[in-house]
Parts: C-alpha cells; sequence; structure tokens
C-alpha cells in the first residue's frame, strides 16, 4: 500500500482556511472597502444593501451565483449633482460587475480571481482587475492590480479577533483615480487621493454592516442583509394538513366494487390534500390515479401524497398504484409504485427512500397513461353539492398579492385578485408604478380545452403621467405603455381559448386565439419536446397577432405582425443551471436571438438575466448609431412557500429591465408549454426524482456528474503542461517529436509549390464560405466543448469535452507562444518562407505553427479517438484548406499546426482518462460507505 504524507505545514494552513469568507465593499462586490478581493460568498448568498460615502449613496445587490461566479448590480445617486435635461433630481447611474474565480485557495496558494465593473451602459466606474487573497490565520491578506478607475496596484488585511465574535476589522490601500468619476470636480471627490482606508465590521445573522474612514476623511456607511438562498426552508410548514388524520377501514376488492362510499372517502382525501380533476380506475390488483396538484410546490411530494392516500383506502390485495400527475388536461409525469409493501414500509419509517427507489419507476407521462375505466362519475354525481369550494388564497401570478378564488374539483377557477407593476427609469421618472384590481375566470370547457378572460380596473398609478412620447423608430409594440394606462382605466386583459394536446411522451401543443394581453390578440400555437434521459428541451411558437386599442377593449390598431420564435433550454440539473437560446423573428419585426441564463437555488428562488442582439438596430436613446440598443435585463422569482407555514406552488416573480424599448420583444404567451412543464422537469431531474415523497428531507449521497462544474480548469492547466513538459523528454515523447520535426521539413520543400497554387486567383463566394467556415471552426469547437463539458446527459461525453476543452486551450497557448519564438513571415507579407525575426511582435510574423490549424486539430482529436471516429478530421482539413487559401500561412505552418494539435489533443485525452480512472471514488449507502481508489 502505498503511503502519501503531507507537509508539517499542512495542518495549520489548513485550519486558517476555514476562517476565509467574503464581505461586500462599497460597490455591492466581494471586497474590503473600496478595493476587490478574491473571495466569493458561499454558493447562492444573496446580498441586499445600501451604502454613503459623500457624494455618493447607492443601492445595490449582489448573488454568488455559482461557487466561481459573482454578480452585482447597484444604482448611485450623485448628491447634489442633477440630469437638468432628464427632470431625475440627484443624478444616477446604473453600473453591473462581476467576478470570477480563477482558481480556489488551497494549502499554499492563493485565491485568484478576475472582475470587471461597471461593464454595461455608461461605464461612469469601470474598471477591471486581477487580484489574490490568502488566508493566514485570522488575518485574510489582498494584492491586485487594476485598471481604469481602480488605477494600478492595490491589497490590503481584514482581520477577524477570536476575542470579538462578528467582528472584524479591515485596511486598505485604495487604488481608485477619484479624478476620472464624472463630474469630480463639481462634486469634490477630485479631492481625494489614492492612499490607506480603514474600517470596522459587524456580522449578527443575516445583518452585516460596515463604517469606515476614507482616505481624505470622508466617513463611510454600508449595511446590507445576507440571505442563504440555497437554504432548503426558511420557515417551518406547521400549517402544512398531515396527509392522513386516521387510518380508515380498507375494503376487499368486492366492497369496493359494490359500496361506492370507499370511493366517496378516496375522493373526498384526496380533495382534502387540494388534488383536482381527480380520475382513478382499479383494475385487478393495480391501480391507476390521475389527477392534478396546483398548490403543492414540489411534483414528486405531490405524488408522494396522492400514494399514501391511495394506500390507505385501496382495496387490500392492491399490489402496484400509478400516479400520473397532470397540468391543463394532459399527464406530465408518472411515479408507478411497483411494490405497495416497499411503499408501506418507507411511509411507516422502516424502509430507506434509497431502497424505495429501486422499486419505483418515474417518467414522462404517456398519453396512454390514462384510466381505462373512470369511477368518478358515480362519485361526483353523489358529491355534486361538494363540488365546489370558496376562500382567500395567496396569489397565482406575478405582482399579485393574494385573491379571493372560487374553484370547483376540475380545474376551473373565478378569482379577484389586488395587483402590481412596476415600470423602471422612464425620463419623466425613475420608478413608475400601478396598482390595479384584477378579475378573472379559467374555465374547462372539455379535459384540454379552457377559456380565459380577465378584467382589470386601475386603482393607483403613475404610468400615465410620462410626458414624453416614445423616441423609438421602430413600431411602437411597448413603448406606448403610458397611453395604454392612460386611456384603458378598465381594460379587458385576456380574453383567449386555449386548446392543449399531449401528442407523446414529453411532447406538447397549444393552439390559442383571441385577446393574448393588454397590447395585442390574434391566433398562434407552440410545441414543446422534453427528451427522456436528456437534460434539454426544444419549443417552437408561432403566432400572428395584431396590436390592440389603448383603451382594453376590442378595437384594435393597423400594426400586425407574425412572431416565430423557436427555444432550446439547456439544464445543468445538479448546478440548478438554465440557459436558454430564443430565436427567430420578434414583435416588432426584427429578427435575432435572445440569450438567457439562470440560476435556481436549494430554496426554489430563481436569478437570471437575458440580452438580445437583433438587426433591430434601435439608434435613438438610450441607444447610438454606434452602439445600437440592446434588450436586457434581469429576473428574480420567489417560491412564497419558503416563507409560509403552509406548503404552495405560487411564486412570485419581478423582472427589471433598464429601459422599455421596442426592440427584441416578444407577445406574451397564452399558456407557455415550457413554464407549463419546468416544474415537473426538475422535480425528476432532481436526484432520484423522489424529493420530499414521504415529507421528508430523506436526500441520501449519489454520485455527482462528472462535468466541469466539478473541475479545477485552471489547476488541471497548469498539472498538464507540467506532466507534459516532464514526459517529452521520454524516449516516446522524443520519437514524436522527431517524427513531427520531419514532417514539418518535407512540408516545408512543398510550400513556395502550394503558395502559388493557393494564390492563383481570388475565391469565390461558395468558396469563400467554405473559407469562412474553416476559420471559424476553431472557436466554435471550442465553444462547443464547453458547453458539452457541462452536458449532465452523458458523463463519457462531457469528460472528453473537457479534454477537448483543455488541449484547444493548451495547443492555442503553445501555437501563439511558438509563433512568438520563431517569428516567421506570413506567405501574404511577400518575405518569403525563410525570413525569420525571432520574438517579433508583429503579426505578419507570426506564421509558425498556424493556430488555428493547431486548436481545430487538438479539439477534434479526444472525439475522435475516444469514439474512434478518424472521419472528424475532415473538420479541422477545413481550417487547414481555409489558411492556404488565404495565404496566412505556409504548407509547413499547417503541418506543424496539425501536428502540435494531434500529439496535445492524444495526450490530454489520454491523461484526463487515466487521471478519472485513478480518482477515489466514495459509494454511500444506506448502512454503509466504502472507498474505492485504485492507485497507479
Amino acid at each position: 500500500m502505498r503511503n502519501r504524507s503531507f507537509g508539517v505545514l499542512a495542518l495549520p494552513l489548513l485550519i486558517s482556511s476555514l476562517f476565509a469568507q467574503a464581505n461586500s465593499n462599497l460597490s455591492g462586490q466581494s471586497g474590503m472597502i473600496q478595493m476587490p478581493d478574491a473571495r466569493i460568498g458561499a454558493d447562492g448568498t444573496w446580498r441586499l444593501g445600501m451604502d454613503f460615502q459623500k457624494p455618493y449613496r447607492a443601492g445595490w445587490s449582489s448573488i454568488s451565483v455559482t461557487p466561481w461566479l459573482e454578480g452585482s448590480a447597484r444604482f448611485t445617486r450623485f448628491g447634489g449633482l442633477t440630469w437638468l435635461e432628464q427632470g431625475y433630481g440627484d443624478a444616477g447611474d446604473k453600473a453591473f460587475a462581476g467576478k470570477l474565480l480563477l482558481s480556489p485557495e488551497d494549502r499554499y496558494l492563493p485565491a485568484l480571481a478576475v472582475g470587471i465593473d461597471d461593464f454595461e451602459g455608461t461605464g461612469l466606474f469601470s474598471s477591471q482587475y486581477l487580484v489574490a487573497s490568502k488566508q493566514l490565520g485570522p488575518v485574510d491578506v489582498t494584492l491586485g492590480y487594476g485598471r481604469k478607475r481602480i488605477d494600478g496596484a492595490f491589497g490590503g488585511i481584514r482581520y477577524r479577533p477570536s476575542f470579538l465574535p462578528g467582528f472584524s476589522f479591515v485596511g486598505e490601500y485604495d487604488a481608485n483615480d477619484y479624478s476620472k468619476d464624472q463630474y469630480a470636480d463639481k462634486s469634490g471627490v477630485d479631492k481625494r487621493k489614492k492612499g490607506a482606508n480603514i474600517g470596522v465590521e459587524y456580522q449578527w445573522g443575516w445583518l452585516n454592516g460596515q463604517v469606515g474612514r476614507l482616505t481624505d476623511g470622508t466617513i463611510s456607511a454600508n449595511a446590507y442583509l445576507s440571505i442563504p438562498l440555497n437554504k432548503k426552508e426558511f420557515i417551518p410548514k406547521i400549517d402544512e394538513p398531515a396527509p392522513l388524520v386516521m387510518l380508515p377501514p380498507r375494503p376487499t376488492e368486492q366492497q369496493w366494487r359494490e359500496n361506492p362510499q370507499y370511493r366517496r372517502n378516496l375522493l373526498r382525501a384526496l380533495d382534502g390534500q387540494d388534488f383536482r380533476d381527480i380520475r382513478f380506475s382499479l383494475q385487478g390488483n393495480a391501480l391507476q390515479l390521475n389527477l392534478a396538484n396546483t398548490r403543492i410546490a414540489k411534483p414528486s411530494r405531490a405524488a408522494g401524497r396522492a400514494a399514501r392516500i391511495a394506500l390507505a383506502y385501496v382495496p387490500f390485495g392492491t399490489r402496484q398504484i400509478t400516479v400520473t400527475l397532470e397540468q391543463s388536461g394532459s399527464g406530465v409525469l408518472t411515479y408507478q409504485f411497483t411494490d405497495t409493501d416497499a411503499l408501506a414500509s418507507y411511509f411507516n419509517g422502516t424502509l430507506s427512500r434509497e431502497r424505495l427507489a429501486q422499486t419505483v419507476t418515474v417518467r414522462y407521462a404517456s398519453p396512454n397513461d390514462q384510466v381505462s375505466q373512470d369511477e368518478m362519475a358515480e362519485v361526483l354525481t353523489e358529491l355534486s353539492n361538494e363540488r365546489y369550494r370558496a376562500d382567500f388564497q395567496l396569489g397565482d401570478n406575478a405582482g399579485e398579492l393574494g385573491q379571493f378564488a372560487v374553484e370547483d374539483l376540475g380545474l376551473s377557477k373565478l378569482r379577484i385578485a389586488p395587483k402590481v407593476g412596476f415600470y423602471f427609469n422612464d425620463p419623466s421618472g425613475v420608478l413608475k408604478y400601478d396598482l390595479y384590481l384584477q378579475s378573472g375566470i379559467n374555465l374547462r370547457l372539455a379535459k384540454q380545452t379552457f377559456f380565459e378572460t380577465s378584467v382589470s380596473a386601475s386603482v393607483l398609478e403613475n404610468v400615465s403621467s410620462v410626458s414624453q412620447d416614445s423616441n423609438s423608430r421602430l413600431p411602437h409594440v411597448r413603448s406606448d405603455v403610458a397611453e395604454y394606462k392612460r386611456d384603458g382605466k378598465v381594460t379587458l386583459e385576456r380574453a383567449l381559448l386555449n386548446q392543449y394536446y399531449h401528442l407523446g411522451a414529453g411532447l406538447y401543443g397549444r393552439a390559442s386565439v383571441g385577446l393574448y394581453e393588454e397590447m395585442f390578440g390574434g391566433a398562434g400555437g407552440q410545441v414543446l419536446y422534453q427528451p427522456a434521459g436528456h437534460p434539454f428541451a426544444f419549443d417552437v411558437a408561432l403566432d400572428r397577432v395584431r396590436q390592440r386599442g389603448t383603451r382594453g377593449d376590442f378595437r384594435f390598431r393597423d400594426y400586425e405582425t407574425t412572431t416565430a420564435i423557436a427555444s432550446l433550454h439547456y439544464r445543468m440539473p445538479s448546478q440548478g443551471l438554465v440557459a436558454t437560446v430564443r430565436a427567430g423573428r420578434f414583435l416588432a419585426g426584427d429578427e435575432g436571438a435572445r440569450f438567457e441564463l439562470a440560476r435556481r437555488f436549494g430554496s426554489g428562488v430563481e436569478m437570471g438575466a437575458w440580452y438580445t442582439i437583433t438587426n433591430g438596430n434601435d439608434t435613438t436613446s438610450p441607444g447610438s448609431v454606434a452602439h445600437p440598443y440592446r434588450d436586457k435585463g434581469i429576473y428574480m422569482s420567489v417560491p412564497l412557500n419558503i416563507m409560509l407555514t403552509k406548503d404552495t406552488s405560487v411564486v412570485g416573480s419581478y423582472g427589471i429591465s433598464p429601459w422599455t424599448r421596442d426592440v427584441g420583444q416578444m407577445v406574451a404567451s397564452p399558456g407557455d408549454l415550457y413554464s407549463f412543464a419546468a416544474r415537473f422537469i426538475r422535480s425528476i431531474e432532481d436526484r432520484d426524482g423522489l424529493t420530499a415523497l414521504g415529507d421528508l428531507d430523506d436526500d441520501y449521497p449519489m454520485r455527482p456528474p462528472e462535468t466541469i462544474l466539478r473541475r479545477r480548469p485552471l489547476g488541471d492547466f497548469g498539472n498538464l503542461v507540467g506532466r507534459g513538459v516532464s514526459d517529452a523528454f521520454s524516449a516516446s515523447g522524443v520519437k514524436k517529436a522527431l517524427a513531427a520535426t520531419g514532417a514539418v521539413w518535407l512540408a516545408s520543400r512543398l510550400d513556395n509549390r502550394v503558395e502559388r497554387r493557393m494564390g492563383r486567383d481570388a475565391p469565390g463566394k461558395r468558396e469563400q464560405k467554405l473559407i469562412d467556415i474553416g476559420n471559424a471552426l476553431p472557436w466554435a469547437g471550442l465553444a462547443l466543448s464547453g458547453g458539452l463539458a457541462a452536458y449532465e446527459g452523458d458523463d463519457r461525453l462531457s469528460t472528453t469535452a473537457y479534454s477537448a476543452l483543455l488541449a484547444g486551450v493548451t495547443t492555442g497557448v503553445a501555437a501563439e507562444a511558438g509563433k512568438w519564438a520563431v517569428g516567421r513571415s506570413r506567405p501574404n507579407s511577400g518575405r518569403g518562407n525563410g525570413d525569420f525575426d525571432n520574438f517579433s511582435k508583429m503579426q505578419s510574423r507570426h506564421s509558425f505553427p498556424s493556430s488555428h490549424v493547431a486548436v481545430a486539430t487538438a479539439v477534434v482529436t479526444p472525439f475522435a479517438q475516444e469514439y474512434d471516429m478518424p472521419a472528424l478530421y475532415v473538420l479541422p482539413g477545413l481550417t487547414q484548406y481555409a489558411r492556404l487559401r488565404t495565404r496566412e500561412h505556409w504548407f509547413s505552418d499547417v503541418v506543424a499546426g496539425s501536428a502540435l494539435g494531434m500529439v496535445i489533443g492524444g495526450y490530454t485525452w489520454e491523461w484526463n482518462r487515466k487521471r478519472n480512472k485513478h480518482d477515489p471514488a466514495i459509494q454511500v449507502g444506506a448502512r454503509s460507505v466504502s472507498l474505492n481508489w485504485d492507485l497507479p
């Protein structure tokens, strides 16, 4: 057995790292007072705060999106200064910042991070920086270097004394160049020079505060909440109804058939747990149960409640229970419990969930998962006087403050709700609001057919006070919102007919006609496909719409258009990440794509952002000819069950876009199918698909997917380079080097002949397209490898993609270093293939080797070797042709690039395979823990 020991210094250094934690600076980023550090808050930490440092005061928010990525946003007021032309009062500025952790701290090396501040919009506080932090006992030491507003080197320390719990003391060297601030001479901040800032901090639970003295004597203050969004539950569900109050007498199968009272009891028990649209059938010893539940947040928990109740009420001898959860009349998830004895043991606490999972199948529902003989008709007739219920509930949609609802045992519902909406940053005021009363009905006409209508009446709003007309040159699909609020005090918001279709397992459709929203009506449809076992989904929506009049009735404007949006939703379930791309034709007739990225935390809180690029070319303010406006924004959704004593699926959501513009806009969906299926998809992808099945937090350890998000790319790059340099001098490495050198020498004999042939004429249009594809392939390959390296549906694919990504980056660095060292002239420079100027910075002397070819070959090689597909080398062949045809490289440059890419790609693939094989594997079972480690 191999004995591996660590240095005596390892233990104290490891203990000292326990002191490391992240605090926020005055800009909302993790840092000291003014300066950033290399820390990122615990995964899912959301901070919300306010700070003051004359002449600035700001409200800010930051979020640890992942353990290695932090984002923040703030709105800063400039005291005593005004944007007179906009009428805002004190001048203000929005800023967004981001920080990426390149390498976490270990026993010997510091944490290393890069960051960018104020990267979007005016850029008044723009900075970029590289920073390192190392914990030494109770002292956290930071050193960094920045450019732009952070001008040069900076650093500082944070001391957390053990004898003063909650307190810390901060000192830093502030490298900000305040003279570059907007109107610095008028605000007086130009008198603040670089120098030392000091401060004291205190933390008590979620509450944090800092008071500091800046270099010019100014007192600063920063106060914020720090909320752990990965905490599953903040308030115990003490008011949640128990699954079973008492155990009822179970009938025999004959009693069940002959006496409807037993079926009636099952219906009442399910209704008491807020199940709707209930249908069931007992065939032999198998019960099929189809139902919907719009109250319970987790579908797996709803399925568990239904199964527990059914188990208590069905006849003795029932061996199998199948529960199909539905949405809008369509089955979405099916839970098949094949061993009711195991299910009973689990609910009684004598069987673990891990063991139960072996007897349960969770899958996307098929249209065939229906009751063969509905036993509800007779029961419903007897319960006709109990079919309706009225009560006060939480709101169902964004902005609703609550609702009075009347609903039946099906899916029809009448509701009245107060609602509030906000509009941000109009030129006549920073914040506009609209408080109104909304009444609506969702009437089920047939199994999958629904009529929906809603009317709203404005109570209090100031949106109509917007005094400036829209300056947009695009069709005013959104920017005339003030006219709609001014003219339509009572508005028919929606009146539409939706027909849903369950076309297959994971395949759904919708057809709609009517008034979609306040501004548009029309007809259209959508199709969604969610393939089983894969973390992605596709949907296509096509709508022909016409703009409604501003009075909220049945009158329309002349503008009409067709929108066609195709969407790809790519999920990383273990991380709670969802990336969405929506491409097609948008509401103002512009074409392009909208990119969305969202993170869902353990509590169910979701935060995301979107950015849209279209050919709308919105050059009017706030855009410009040089920088057309792009629709963008951030949003947040909060499940209200984390704040309540009773479970609910209601989610409060809100989005903020810097401006209300017309570019990149979409019509409000009459019933978006991905939103319809999203919570069910999350449920089936959450571990074994049985989370909270028995109303317990009984998750057990499971092997996580092998993706890039579990790896340390910077550390792996260093280890790969170090091992590769060592192996290059081995016998095998020398042979490969000699072979490559010989091939390059032979190719150099053909340099001039190939050059004359490639430069004989200009490429045609078709050939130029081929050349463009060849030139783009290396970077497309890197991007695709990065995306596949995060793919959680296939460990083999994600591991190979990670090898390809690592090989591509390593090869690119090696090729660029080679170009700089060799200094060979390019063919198009006219200096010949024998002209060299070592260590030249001129691009015309960066010919050997071809980095395009090297990277393309390196990215392809791991896939070609892992899947035995040599035909993939056709792809870098296109890149080879492109580089030769455009006279960017000599033939020997291309051969050298191919050899470099093939060697590094193959070496990286083999290195990563061996490393994964010898990684320790921990298997945790219900009653055992085992460690498997195949030492090399």
